[in-house]
């Protein structure tokens, strides 16, 4: 079958929306605590509770979506989002606001757990980790837009109109992926318990969430406490930070795609997992090295990113490879998906509570070398399992 790039560039335009619907609401915290009156720990919550949703319902949405329908639950899931923004833009009190949240998690985990099945669907299977390396793109590509979007929004419309813009950008592209990326035709034939249970102890896909669960932690720890460590420690101005955060996010998106190369050229995918972990360690040691130049952890600080960047292409591409059979890709995504959101919601909190009590932001570098080294036993772990393949 010849490759239907039409449908993969829908799909990772459908993640765009997704990866925006992830970060729009810390540049928007200051006009929404003001309308709403929101207090930190609320503000905290609206945030989070995507992270809450996918950690506790990943694999169960990848299982249903085998089961049920992928494109069914991709397009429930662009509707989700839709309508959460909808409702956010609505919303004049916390719980409104909350509950909006809660519809837009339940899109995201829909969405991004259908969307490797449709992946495999359009794609032969040489161009399919040129396409996984695409769709490992959303989340960065999607958070780089919307933090350029968001200032000429806010300085202008005001949140709301952030809101509303994307809802009506993730309806755009519910109506192109109805319309231009077909049904897997695998799929529906298995019992969703019977998919868990077929998929939770494939030792290849739990290596895959670890290591993915070590990168996300690092990489989500990093993004969420450098605008702290910026300005809090180094004297930076906010849009200085702003800036430094935002060239962090965008420089991981070359970083997904040379990881989607390197397995096109036949890189085993252990290799290059392991060197995207190791190089994480390395420049953690110059990043966070109280010693260093600003221009030297700057260097640093884009190498963790763009470096440590290969790892998705090699996680998603892996999910499908290692799981079952077709007709178990979408749990072994869902899969990885609860391990990524566990790990967002969880390794911040650890590295703050390290630095805050262990001595500064220099006392994280033992969590970011265990994740590190723990990232690269995964990767070999993994080749010992593709041999097999």
């Amino acid at each position: 079958m010849a490759t239907d790039w039409r449908a993969v560039w829908t799909v990772f335009a459908a993640g765009l929306a997704a990866g925006a619907c992830m970060t729009k609401v810390p540049p928007a915290l200051p006009g929404l605590r003001a309308d709403l009156g929101l207090g930190l720990v609320e503000s905290g919550f609206v945030h989070t509770v995507m992270y809450a949703i996918g950690a506790v319902a990943g694999i169960f949405a990848g299982a249903a979506a085998d089961r049920f329908g992928q494109k069914r639950f991709a397009l429930l899931g662009l509707a989700s989002m839709s309508a959460g923004g909808l409702l956010g833009a609505a919303a004049d009190r916390y719980l409104l606001l909350l509950a909006s949240r809660f519809l837009e998690g339940a899109g995201f985990i829909l969405l991004t757990v259908a969307a490797a099945p449709l992946l495999m669907a359009a794609t032969a299977p040489k161009d399919r980790p040129s396409a996984f390396s695409i769709w490992s793109c959303y989340m960065p590509t999607g958070g780089t837009l919307i933090l350029l979007l968001a200032p000429v929004a806010l300085a202008t419309l005001g949140w709301r109109s952030l809101w509303l813009g994307l809802a009506g950008y993730t309806l755009l592209c519910a109506a192109l992926l109805a319309k231009w990326v077909p049904a897997p035709r695998f799929g529906g034939t298995i019992a969703s318990l019977r998919l868990l249970r077929e998929s939770l102890p494939r030792p290849g896909i739990l290596l895959l969430c670890a290591a993915f669960m070590c990168y996300v932690g690092q990489w989500t720890s990093v993004m969420t406490w450098l605008p702290t460590f910026a300005v809090g420690e180094r004297g930076a101005g906010e849009g200085t930070a702003a800036l430094v955060t935002a060239a962090f996010v965008a420089v991981n998106i070359p970083g997904n795609l040379l990881g989607g190369v390197l397995l096109k050229r036949r890189v085993p995918r252990w290799v290059v997992m392991a060197m995207g972990a190791a190089a994480m360690g390395f420049a953690s040691v110059v990043l966070l090295s109280s010693g260093a130049p600003d221009a030297l952890r700057f260097a640093a600080l884009l190498a963790f990113s763009l470096l440590g960047g290969v790892v998705p292409a090699c996680v998603f591409s892996g999910a499908a490879v290692h799981a079952k059979s077709l007709l178990h890709a979408g749990t072994a995504n869902g899969m990885v998906m609860q391990a990524s959101h566990l790990s967002q919601f969880a390794v911040p909190i650890l590295v703050a509570w390290v630095a805050s009590r262990l001595g500064g932001w220099n006392a994280t570098l033992g969590v970011m070398l265990a994740l590190s080294f723990a990232g690269v036993l995964a990767a070999l772990g993994i080749a010992r399992y593709e041999r097999r393949l």
